[in-house]
């Protein structure tokens, strides 16, 4: 509550001019009985004020201060009042000597314009019955000071005086102030007892018919004060900004939210024009739209604000025209503050629509822009479509971690955007995918260019880190409208192509074709089958023995996988391998030939023939499986087959893949007391290390260099070093692929420990196998 303002500052120096006038009256004056007499009375009826019926205390002090003024004039009167007063301030202050001067002048003050105003109608009224004079100067003596101190509580506490229960209250004061001047009349003119009475009855009816009239203004009054306070309310504490306009667009009118949410004070806008407060881009609009308002036309548009601090503000504008006698006077407006939603509206966007780690368009975005380019396209002219996957980036993320991974991604995309044409839109699809549109082609081999710049932006070590980095990609490219006319067929070829450049060896393109698709089709049915080949029962296994070259008896049989689909017929491993390798089906189909194998030759021991090692090869997604030691022991110890009869074959380039973990594994599988061999060696990139620091227990040549025997020296050289290296690291060798005596007879006569191959055996049937072998 703030005491002091301009309303309260006039009452407070009134009170000191007041204090002035007291103390010259009583320097003055000579007669003193009625002064002292009244400000005794004063001063008792301060300490026990009159309870009336009604329930209100009056101190009936004004019935001394009128008589004072009216008998001895204005200053005489301010000794009651000054008196009062401070009786009034000692009584109501504890302790005492914190009393409010401020307020106890103001209140002098209050009193003194309230006898100023009764003295002033005294004049007015000194030929009028003496009757209506003391009626006329008590009346505006209590009503002044009331309107005094409604203006206090208006302007101090911010409160309206005159609701409904203080209207009833203020009436009823009315009668009492009728009784208090027929008293002070019958002081005055000291008249008898009856006609006191009769004249009091007469004035309580009178003021009761005049209060009837007088409660049905008020009842008009308060609702109209209570209309204005309900819409001052709505304005004031509104969440959103409420203004209203001239017709020439300056404000009249602004809530407090204003200041709230732009940081411009009510004060320092009004009469000012709104637009000056718009963002520059779309104040044409914000006219258009207030223009239309003016004509009668409510509106509701977005408009941006500026800030007092210099940013923006988004705000969604609902405005009418304000009518007033029929005539359109000016705008009424609420502004919504929607920055926030909009702020997250651009970010929920950016999400839908963009790669949180490129910035790239995601997915969704790229098909929505295909679908644009080719909508463009429609008027005889070309679109490309490049569709990029990197090369090996998995072994990135497992080897340097999947945050270096993604900041290898921002720079591939930074390469990538900086070597196709303006206007072209790169996005990344997921993973390591991306894609580049390309409009208003010139021609079909527009494109491949384009494919070789990135190929040589990409060949550029990359530095992340302090590590130098080598990454490539395989890039399929079609063209609208020769290989597709929608977007999804478009995107389809394009990936089909990538995986033709991918099975080329990778950092290389290649174009769409229609034996691309045929391929690709071929694999789809080999793979959608391939799911249910197990279930169906499909997979079946040959068996091709081995011979010890040192007694010319079987020591050993590899197990190999047929497979014979009822859509697709007899397929070869070479065929189905590969697919089932790249979409993990691998790892059912291997384990269903461990387990058979297994079975097998537990099966032959257990029908009373000479136990064999029995060969199963594994595939590098096999040996990379956490779980591969634990369904082997597992299988041996469902078939009940010795570990010593079961030999794990590998590749040597599965000794580069994930080397620490491949290694472990190996030595797992040793421990189990299963023997392993490494197969077509000579032919992979494998490290002579490993066969230092690893104890194979078999080198299996490769085919190729059997097949050159007695046709190029060099491959019997290598063949001897290999036959001599393995003797020396104290494995045994065998070759594959033998297919003429002469091949064996060489062998036999470098020291080869065994052979496999057509010359020997075809792979067999089970049935074949035994009347083979033990018939």
């Amino acid at each position: 509550m703030k005491d002091k303002n301009l309303y309260t500052l006039i009452l407070f120096l009134t009170g000191i001019y007041t204090t002035f006038i007291c103390l010259e009256f009583l320097q003055s004056n000579r007669v003193w009985e009625p002064i002292i007499l009244i400000c005794v009375l004063t001063l008792i009826v301060d300490i026990f004020p009159i309870k009336m019926s009604n329930g209100l205390l009056y101190n009936g002090s004004t019935l001394g201060i009128l008589y004072l003024m009216y008998s001895m004039g204005i200053s005489a009167s301010t000794v009651p009042i000054l008196i009062s007063a401070i009786m009034f301030f000692l009584l109501a202050t504890k302790p005492f000597y914190r009393i409010n001067w401020y307020r106890l002048f103001s209140t002098l003050g209050m009193y003194f314009i309230s006898m100023v105003c009764a003295a002033a109608i005294l004049q007015f009224t000194t030929q009028l019955p003496l009757i209506i004079q003391v009626i006329c100067i008590t009346f505006v003596f209590e009503n002044v000071n009331l309107l005094i101190r409604a203006g206090i509580m208006k302007f101090v506490s911010k409160v309206p005086f005159f609701n409904e229960i203080s209207m009833i209250k203020i009436v009823k004061m009315q009668v009492s102030l009728l009784v208090v001047a027929i008293i002070l009349y019958h002081f005055l003119k000291q008249t008898n007892s009856s006609d006191l009475l009769i004249e009091i009855i007469f004035a309580v009816f009178l003021m009761l018919v005049i209060n009837f009239f007088i409660s049905a203004y008020n009842k008009h009054i308060y609702k109209i004060e209570e209309s204005k306070q309900r819409y001052q309310s709505l304005f004031d504490r509104n969440p959103d900004i409420v203004f209203s306009l001239d017709l020439s667009g300056k404000i009249t009118s602004i809530n407090p939210m204003f200041e709230k949410s732009l940081g411009f004070s009510p004060e320092s806008i009004l009469d000012v024009n709104l637009f000056e407060y718009v963002i520059s881009t779309g104040k044409q609009e914000a006219i258009h739209h207030i223009e239309q308002a003016l004509l009668g036309n409510p509106q509701q548009f977005t408009m941006g604000f500026l800030t007092k601090e210099g940013t923006s503000r988004d705000m969604f504008i609902t405005c009418g025209p304000t009518v007033v006698n029929d005539q359109i006077v000016g705008v009424y407006g609420i502004a919504k503050d929607i920055t926030e939603q909009k702020q997250a509206e651009q970010i929920i966007h950016r999400m839908a629509y963009f790669d949180e780690i490129t910035g790239l368009p995601n997915r969704s975005n790229f098909q929505e822009r295909m679908a644009e380019t080719l909508e463009k396209a429609h008027n005889n002219s070309l679109a490309g479509l490049m569709f990029l996957d990197l090369d090996k980036f998995k072994q990135v993320n497992d080897t340097l971690g999947h945050h270096t991974g993604d900041l290898l991604l921002v720079d591939v995309s930074k390469r990538i955007i900086q070597a196709v044409p303006e206007g072209s839109i790169v996005s990344r699809l997921g993973g390591d995918e991306f894609t580049v549109i390309f409009s208003n082609l010139s021609h079909t081999d527009e494109v491949i260019p384009v494919a070789d710049v990135i190929l040589q932006a990409l060949a550029e070590p990359f530095y992340l880190h302090n590590r130098e980095l080598y990454i490539t990609t395989s890039i399929g490219i079609c063209i609208y409208p020769e290989h597709g006319t929608d977007v999804e067929t478009l995107i389809k070829n394009a990936d089909a192509s990538m995986y033709r450049a991918k099975e080329s060896g990778g950092n290389t393109y290649s174009v769409y074709s229609k034996n691309i698709q045929e391929l690709n089709e071929a694999k789809h049915k080999i793979h959608s089958n391939l799911h249910k080949a197990i279930e169906r029962e499909e997979f079946y296994l040959h068996f091709q023995p081995k011979i010890d070259l040192t007694n010319d008896k079987i020591n050993g049989v590899e197990a190999l996988i047929r497979w014979d689909n009822q859509e697709l017929g007899p397929m070869s491993p070479v065929q189905f391998i590969p697919i089932a390798e790249e979409s993990g089906l691998i790892l059912p189909i291997g384990e269903w030939v461990l387990r058979t194998a297994c079975r097998q030759n537990k099966a032959w021991q257990d029908a009373g023939f000479p136990p064999i090692v029995m060969s199963v090869n594994l595939s590098s997604i096999q040996l990379q499986n956490d779980h591969l030691v634990r369904t082997i022991g597992q299988i041996l110890q469902e078939t009940e087959l010795d570990p010593q009869w079961l030999e794990i074959e590998i590749t040597e380039s599965m000794l580069l893949q994930n080397t620490q973990h491949t290694m472990k594994v190996l030595e797992e599988i040793k421990e189990l007391g299963i023997s392993i061999s490494i197969d077509d060696f000579g032919v992979g990139y494998s490290s002579l290390s490993y066969l230092k620091h690893f104890s194979f227990d078999y080198l299996k040549m490769d085919k190729s260099f059997i097949d050159n025997l007695n046709m190029s020296p060099k491959d019997e050289l290598i063949i001897s070093g290999i036959i001599k290296l393995a003797h020396s690291l104290n494995m045994k060798v065998i070759a594959e692929g033998v297919e003429s005596s002469e091949q064996l007879s060489y062998l036999h006569e470098q020291g080869c420990d065994g052979v496999q191959g057509y010359l020997i055996s075809k792979p067999l049937s089970a049935g074949e196998f035994i009347e083979w072998v033990w018939r």
